[in-house]
């Protein structure tokens, strides 16, 4: 029976989008784990809020250097090798670096091999997408997010191996088997997946172009966005989400130290928020999905400000309304990243998708890196007045979501 709607959810799917999201559940096993509890396992070897703050807008600047030169990587070796060695650099050996990171040093280190995965965000993104119908993105994306939010059905067993043995020593051996499993994971997908038909003209096209000439380019896209139509307010949309993602880099922090739950207790969030997704993928998708994609955007953001508000509400100890909380923002979350991702690709054109992604990455990386240090100075000075920043960036981005929705109700207007 699940062979059967496994199969059901992959019909009709280019061959590159079915079998990355065949091999997805690989990365999302690992992946899902040690970028949640990465704040705690920081904390657990000294490191202070300050310093776990640092690290994060490190990597966002280093990101943004990274994502500059991503779309002419990407044009000339191809989203399928840059794909694949990238992969490699910023996330098999970053994760032996975490293993054995004892020191803010350590962690800078894989810092700077992180960030070199904006590239890979241009060329993965463009290999899973770029042969699939536009009708069918939606889909895509959405089934990648739930792979990637049931995977954190795992938290809880590694919250039971934690309270045996403690965050420190727990995350040194996940983050070891996370290392060896991703780098199966990446070589078994570069096996059977294929360049997209973009690729193949892209690299032959740039294959002329030096390196510098195809920066220049790509950079130069990002001051050319006002005429592609609706594609500046998707990038703003897009900017502050992010931003908001930054900032609440923090929450597992706030939930330990400022409400007082055990790692144990925190281990079971990912598990509530994948149920959540489970639930809204089942009965809130189909639904959403006969809407106008900005109207979509408009619903889930206002169950986004809904959660950031609980959250602030949530009595220190009182398990049932922090699930309920963290439960409701993980949903909102997996439906944010679905339709986002979706309606800012069916605003890029056909030719160029690599450059003006990497363009709207670039913008987006060049104004969060601020993001995790004030997160980190705000935590540091009063923890719950980060989460009220939060929830009010969340009504902001509920008001570009109205915004955004009508006007994709007036087909005539351009622009931004």
């Amino acid at each position: 029976m699940a062979r059967g709607l496994q199969l059901q959810a992959l019909a009709g799917l280019p061959r590159n989008a079915r079998n990355a999201i065949l091999m997805e559940p690989l990365w999302g096993v690992f992946g899902v784990v040690v970028l949640y509890y990465a704040p705690l396992y920081m904390s657990s070897v000294g490191l202070s809020s300050t310093q776990i703050g640092l690290l994060g807008s490190m990597t966002l600047a280093l990101s943004f250097l990274f994502q500059a030169v991503a779309a002419p990587i990407t044009n000339r070796v191809g989203r399928k090798r840059t794909t694949l060695i990238g992969d490699l650099i910023s996330w098999t050996v970053p994760m032996f670096v975490w293993a054995f990171a004892q020191s803010f040093a350590a962690f800078a280190l894989a810092a700077v091999l992180a960030a070199s995965g904006r590239i890979v965000t241009v060329s993965w993104s463009l290999l899973l997408i770029e042969d699939v119908e536009e009708w069918q993105r939606a889909r895509v994306f959405g089934i990648i997010n739930l792979i990637v939010t049931v995977c954190g059905l795992l938290t809880p067993l590694v919250g039971l191996v934690i309270a045996q043995h403690g965050v420190t020593a727990t995350m040194r051996g996940f983050y070891i088997l996370g290392g060896v499993g991703m780098t199966v994971m990446f070589l078994w997908r570069n096996a059977i997946t294929d360049e997209t038909r973009s690729g193949v003209a892209a690299m032959a096209q740039h294959r002329e172009l030096g390196l510098s000439q195809s920066v220049r380019h790509t950079l130069g896209l990002v001051a050319g966005m006002r005429g592609h139509p609706g594609l500046m307010g998707i990038t703003i949309f897009y900017l502050l989400t992010v931003f908001i993602e930054q900032l609440s880099l923090f929450q597992i922090l706030f939930l330990q130290q400022t409400l007082n739950f055990s790692a144990q207790t925190l281990s079971f969030v990912p598990f509530v928020a994948a149920f959540v997704t489970l639930l809204l993928y089942g009965v809130a998708l189909p639904r959403l999905s006969r809407l106008p994609l900005g109207r979509t955007l408009m619903v889930v953001r206002a169950l986004g400000l809904i959660g950031a508000v609980a959250l602030l509400f949530v009595p220190a100890g009182n398990t049932a309304a922090m699930l309920a909380a963290v439960g409701l923002l993980g949903g909102v979350t997996f439906l944010t990243l679905t339709y986002r991702d979706a309606a800012l690709f069916s605003r890029l054109p056909q030719n160029g998708t690599a450059d003006l992604f990497s363009a709207v990455q670039t913008l987006t990386l060049l104004c969060a890196i601020p993001a995790a240090g004030l997160a980190g100075a705000l935590f540091a000075a009063s923890p719950r007045s980060l989460f009220v920043l939060i929830a009010a960036l969340c009504a902001v981005l509920l008001l570009l979501a109205v915004w955004l929705a009508r006007r994709e109700e007036r087909p005539q207007a351009t622009g931004a």
